[in-house]
């Protein structure tokens, strides 16, 4: 017979009433049922708890050792029970997640934000890679799931992918541009300026751009075309506000073209996701759909 929860909170509780048949009204049990668990643990242990007499019962020696013992290991085992009823909740732990830089530049400062509402005591840990660097660290167990866009990483069997959403990519310059407003631009028309990108667009190739501007970090890569001439592709939801003020004007140039690209979340196959993981997971879900 194993010692239990109940029965420590027997003991404490036959202990700090000095009777058998008050303990049981308090423990909603019967006396005979109660009697019958003291005796079989001391049986059990092989030595008394309490000595029994007319007016009630009282801890031996022993037994007072044992009391002294059981109370702060019951409070250990509540606040034990909790925390697992919290991280059940999804309201304490840590989680680690990956995101692509585009992705963490658009939606993270509103995720983070969100995810710490209703009374979390969570630790949300976030790395911002590459998809092939974010791909190593999903195998190595440093992060649960991670966010890429499509082509980012090519599909492997031990990786479950599932799309979570998309982005609207937009080309984007400062208002005073002199690019801006203009209706029938071409690509070649692009070859007198300079590029911003997190990445070297493909349908660029081959057009005599004279400098890029290569960043991961999509807010400086935001800046800088608010300061300059750079022309930039990014997420038409990230430079919305500035879209909608006027500060940023989308252009359209014909042969670039622009499909919409489709979120992925990454996860180790058969992986059971913490629920911290699965709150993160469907957060994506409603930011992206």
């Amino acid at each position: 017979m194993g010692i239990s929860s109940g029965k420590l909170q027997q003991l404490i509780t036959v202990a700090r009433s000095g009777s058998v048949s008050k303990a049981a009204a308090e423990l909603n049990i019967s006396q005979p049922a109660l009697s019958r668990s003291i005796a079989a643990i001391e049986a059990h242990y092989g030595f008394q708890i309490f000595n029994r007499d007319g007016h009630g019962v009282h801890v031996t020696a022993a037994g007072a050792q044992v009391i002294a013992q059981a109370e702060p290991l019951l409070q250990s085992m509540r606040v034990f029970d909790n925390n697992l009823r919290l991280f059940a909740s999804g309201k304490v732990g840590t989680v680690a997640i990956g995101f692509s830089a585009l992705l963490a530049s658009q939606v993270l400062g509103q995720f983070a934000s969100e995810f710490f509402t209703g009374g979390k005591r969570a630790q949300l840990r976030v790395l911002i890679r590459p998809g092939n660097i974010l791909l190593d660290t999903l195998k190595n167990d440093e992060i649960e799931i991670f966010f890429f866009p499509e082509s980012h990483i090519e599909p492997t069997p031990e990786i479950e992918m599932e799309p979570v959403g998309s982005i609207i990519p937009a080309c984007v310059v400062r208002s005073r541009h002199p690019l801006a407003g203009r209706s029938d631009l071409k690509l070649n028309d692009l070859a007198g300026f300079p590029w911003a990108s997190s990445v070297d667009p493909p349908a660029l190739r081959g057009v005599d751009i004279p400098g890029r501007f290569i960043c991961d970090n999509y807010h400086i890569l935001r800046e800088a075309v608010l300061r300059s001439d750079l022309v930039c592709i990014c997420s038409s939801s990230f430079v919305a506000q500035q879209l909608r003020d006027g500060t940023l004007r989308e252009i359209k140039i014909k042969g670039l073209v622009l499909p919409e690209t489709t979120i992925y979340m990454a996860r180790l196959r058969g992986r059971v996701l913490s629920p911290l993981a699965e709150e993160a997971a469907e957060r994506m879900r409603a930011h992206l759909k």
